[in-house]
């Protein structure tokens, strides 16, 4: 029986030494801030703000890379900023993940981010639908070489619509506050799954 136990412990000991060694020749990357990138509805900037760090969590289940921490990478920023403007670029991307120990960082942008409303009579109603839609796209580049190793597009959207019949009211339009958050959802994991086809394993 004590024998028994201890080839279980040796055993248990051994597969979690194995899986630390083979974390440790993951990659380890570094997510920048996503840049916004659409001067039409400039209200909705601080709303993506979030999106970095859901690319950067979905990295991390993925199983291919180790992740520099958020906190890390903002300290890092604000020292080689300076007076800078703030816009991060592949060299300074680059200066970063060299400063932070990272082998990969992660550039991305919501390049577009549309609210429109349409209006239309439904028998003896009249039906207002909100649409939001967002496009987002994400690029893992190597540190020292500068390589282009994967790129993501991802695309979300949401709706949301009321009815006016008979001076009353069906439903109630979400704000597009909310409408950006939920179009949000799964864009991070969907950029992810194709920056992740460009891991590299040490």
């Amino acid at each position: 029986m004590k024998a028994a136990m201890l080839g279980l412990v040796f055993l248990m000991t051994g597969c979690a030494t194995l899986n630390e060694s083979s974390r440790e020749t993951l990659p380890l990357a570094a997510v920048m801030p996503f840049a916004y990138s659409v001067e039409s509805a400039p209200e909705h900037a601080k709303s993506v703000g979030g999106l970095s760090d859901a690319v950067a969590g979905s990295l991390l289940r993925t199983g291919r890379f180790r992740m520099v921490e958020r906190q890390r990478v903002d300290t890092v920023l604000k020292e080689v900023r300076l007076g800078q403007t703030g816009v991060i670029d592949s060299a300074s991307a680059a200066a970063v993940g060299k400063q932070l120990g990272a082998q990969t960082v992660v550039l991305g942008a919501v390049v577009s981010l549309s609210v429109r409303e349409e209006g239309r009579s439904v028998k003896i109603a009249e039906k207002t639908t909100r649409w939001v839609e967002i496009e987002a796209e994400a690029r893992l580049v190597d540190v020292e070489t500068g390589e282009l190793l994967a790129a993501g597009r991802a695309f979300g959207k949401a709706k949301s619509a009321e009815k006016h019949a008979f001076g009353g009211k069906i439903g109630e339009l979400a704000s597009p506050e909310s409408l950006v958050q939920q179009a949000l959802q799964g864009l991070g994991e969907k950029l992810a799954r194709d920056l992740a086809k460009g891991a590299r394993v040490n």
